[in-house]
């Protein structure tokens, strides 16, 4: 009884595989924490048909994308994206998993997916800033013993504790047929797809009934605080309430008012903390919307100097002010917009995380049909000012709300938990068998007839103006997007200003000629838009992608800010000041702080990749308007950039709009950057020292190949076969792959 849904999809020759067990930590039992985490683990070891860890070895050298596997409270799922032609390879490693895996699993592969996750746990939660804070705010919502308690990845305690038997019970009452749905999504042969599935999954037996979720959440009565220490720069405030379960009445409500209050730069404490009282480094508000009661959370980051307490007030204000006033109609527009555009743009992905199968997966989970992408639209069309304002009036009060104080300070991680001996975790080996084999499974199908891939040619015309157009013409979907690719970019900043470019491309939608900030971002956000400026080490970037019907008016937007930006001087200090936050915040986060030291010790500090694309603080400090207006005016000409973009849009189109928008563009002479030798140090070790760290980062670096060299292609591949994949031969040898 394997729930089976089958999508046909030609765009490509391929296809999306995306298992789901109706499991997770909802699931768990008391003092079990993390273990369907730990358990989706086990899974990638292999089964009694597959060889041991080649699970990622015998998919990648198919060609297969978007593999790995995921746990949230309420469900675990599997996906692979392979060519059409190895959907057989696909079907049996799956499988070969859910029947035989208990066949092959010991003591020893448990103990080394244990101290996997724990690793896990230290790289997601112990060494990453403000994690474990978040992790306290969800310790706050559910008492001891609700499943969702130890969030998705558990404590050390919980981890360490889970033993071989607990293994075997798990498999037998969660990962059967009958506890699973298989999403099959691509350019495939319907009834072909469904005999393969009969054929490999038809023989395994179903298990039995699963036991319904029987846990309550007892509500919030008074309100919960907490202040946490960790090794941050900047504090952070929390809030969260229990909210509507996933899909139940006012589910829809509470995701349209996340993003009224902080769905970007158009919500309203984005334009009171961030933009107009500039106590907040940033802000967002997210529904996390679940089974057993869904978290609705506010996060707010201190910009330096300012205080929790300030950022807390403030937030308050905001929720009274939704409480007293409802949102505009414009609000709700603009928040519906956002939603749906994401929806739909997701469903250009085909497998991964949240690609379309996993879609009809989740669909179908919580709602037994798969059927409901329309539904789920106008669930939310169903929104109005008055029933957002009614959710802030129910939900959103003091006395039912956790709020957590991150702040500095040395982090409690509790008592270390020992890890045993190697002679400890190889004893108690014993495998089990529960479906008869059969020896044919034995034998990796072969592949089908490869289907030849037929993908539209890039288009390429000039203007008069010596912008180039490429376009990517994609049928299907109504989505169209476009970035703007000029070829300057951090190579050309001077010395004494590193960060110039960057600066630069920030200021850009900051205020044009004719829209203040204010103004940009609420118009991006009325049509359900993105719009975003950036910068790279070699090209600058402002990038926009709507639905087709709000193309033209997108474009707009982004030739505004290309061609016409006035560089606000209370912008620039507006953005002044956040930048100086984001430099603080890196001295925070390992991966930033190991990233600039590379630059530095490779390139030096006379060659510009010596140094991140914000620059320093001096820099940062030290940079003026006149600097920025030169960087602009001598490097944003439409000579030296190109209007890329893909989507649902003929180029006859496409030229026409670019002509509208763009035509009036200015050829300019753009910098020419003569990057001189880097002056890198010899080989030597360099050490970061931060202590109390419970995780250690390592970098091996030097400097490669310009993109410009015969052999770059090459050395690609070399990289990839070294480490660049899961199967490869650094992680093969060396690391135990995380997943979550």
């Amino acid at each position: 009884s394997l729930e089976v849904i089958v999508s046909q999809d030609r765009r490509l020759p391929l296809t999306a595989v995306n298992l789901w067990y109706h499991v997770g930590p909802a699931n768990e039992e008391p003092g079990r924490t993390g273990f369907a985490h730990l358990f989706e683990h086990l899974m990638f070891q292999g089964s009694k048909h597959t060889p041991p860890d080649s699970h990622f070895q015998m998919l990648e050298a198919a060609g297969a994308t978007d593999i790995n596997g995921t746990t949230d409270y309420d469900r675990t799922n599997y996906f692979e994206t392979v060519p059409s032609s190895q959907l057989e390879l696909a079907l049996w490693i799956e499988s070969d998993r859910m029947g035989y895996l208990l066949d092959t699993v010991d003591q020893a592969a448990l103990s080394n997916q244990q101290d996997v996750v724990r690793n896990e746990r230290r790289q997601s939660f112990e060494n990453r800033p403000y994690g474990i804070a978040e992790e306290e705010v969800i310790h706050m919502l559910y008492p001891k013993g609700h499943p969702y308690y130890g969030n998705v990845i558990g404590s050390h305690q919980d981890i360490q504790a889970a033993k071989l038997d607990d293994v075997k019970q798990f498999f037998k009452r969660y990962y059967a047929p009958n506890n699973a749905s298989l999403a099959i999504v691509g350019d495939i042969d319907p009834a072909q797809a469904k005999t393969l599935v009969e054929k490999y999954f038809g023989t395994l037996k179903r298990g039995a009934a699963v036991p319904p979720i029987t846990t309550e959440t007892p509500k919030i009565t008074s309100e919960r605080r907490k202040v946490v220490q960790d090794r941050i720069e900047l504090p952070r405030v929390y809030m969260a309430w229990l909210t509507a379960p996933i899909f139940k009445p006012g589910d829809a409500d509470a995701d349209i008012a996340a993003e009224v209050l902080g769905g970007g730069r158009s919500s309203r404490l984005y334009k009171k903390l961030v933009y107009e009282k500039q106590i907040a480094q940033d802000v967002g508000v997210g529904q996390q919307s679940l089974i057993l009661g869904s978290q609705f959370e506010i996060r707010a980051t201190a910009r330096p100097g300012h205080t929790p307490e300030e950022l807390e007030a403030a937030i308050n204000d905001e929720i009274k002010n939704l409480q007293a006033n409802p949102p505009t109609a414009n609000e709700i527009e603009r928040a519906r917009n956002g939603i749906e555009t994401r929806m739909i743009s997701r469903l250009e992905q085909l497998g991964g995380f949240g690609g379309v199968a996993d879609r009809l997966n989740s669909y179908n989970h919580y709602l037994k049909t798969p059927d409901y992408l329309q539904k789920d639209i106008e669930r939310y069309r169903a929104v109005t000012p008055a029933t957002v304002q009614a959710f802030a009036r129910a939900e959103l009060q003091p006395n039912a709300r956790v709020v957590v104080y991150a702040v500095k300070g040395q982090p409690d991680l509790g008592a270390p938990v020992a890890t045993p001996s190697a002679a400890q975790a190889a004893a108690g080996q014993g495998a089990e068998s529960i479906n008869v084999d059969e020896p044919w499974r034995k034998e990796i199908p072969k592949p089908a007839a490869a289907k030849t891939l037929q993908v539209p040619t890039p288009e390429s015309v000039q203007l008069s103006n010596g912008l180039t157009l490429i376009l990517s013409n994609r049928k299907g979907l109504p989505v169209v997007s476009a970035n703007l690719v000029v070829r300057t970019g951090s190579d050309a900043n001077p010395t004494s200003s590193p960060g110039l470019a960057n600066f630069t491309a920030a200021m850009l939608d900051e205020g044009t000629a004719t829209r203040n900030a204010l103004q940009i971002a609420d118009e991006v956000a009325q049509i359900g838009a993105t719009l975003a400026t950036n910068s790279s080490m070699d090209a600058s970037t402002v990038t926009v992608r709507s639905l087709k019907k709000n193309f033209a008016a997108a474009l707009d937007l982004a030739a505004d800010v290309t061609l016409r930006p006035s560089f606000p001087a209370d912008e620039i200090e507006r953005q002044r000041t956040q930048r100086l936050g984001q430099l603080v915040q890196q001295r925070e986060n390992p991966n930033a702080l190991a990233a600039a030291v590379t630059a530095t010790v490779l390139y030096g500090p006379s060659h510009p990749y010596g140094y991140t694309e914000l620059g320093t603080e001096t820099s940062v400090k030290a940079m003026t308007r006149d600097t920025m207006v030169q960087f602009w005016k001598q490097n944003f000409v439409p000579n030296n950039a190109a209007l890329v973009v893909a989507g649902d849009i003929t180029m006859a189109e496409l030229k026409e709009l670019a002509e509208k928008s763009f035509g009036s563009w200015q050829r300019g002479m753009p910098v020419r950057p003569a990057l001189g030798s880097p002056a890198t140090a010899s080989a030597r070790v360099v050490i970061v020292d931060r202590p109390g760290a419970p995780q250690t980062q390592l970098r091996v670096a030097t400097i490669g190949l310009a993109r410009s060299s015969p052999d770059f292609r090459a050395v690609q591949v070399m990289n990839t076969v070294l480490g660049d994949r899961k199967s490869t031969r650094l992680n093969s040898s060396h690391v135990s792959e995380s997943r979550m």
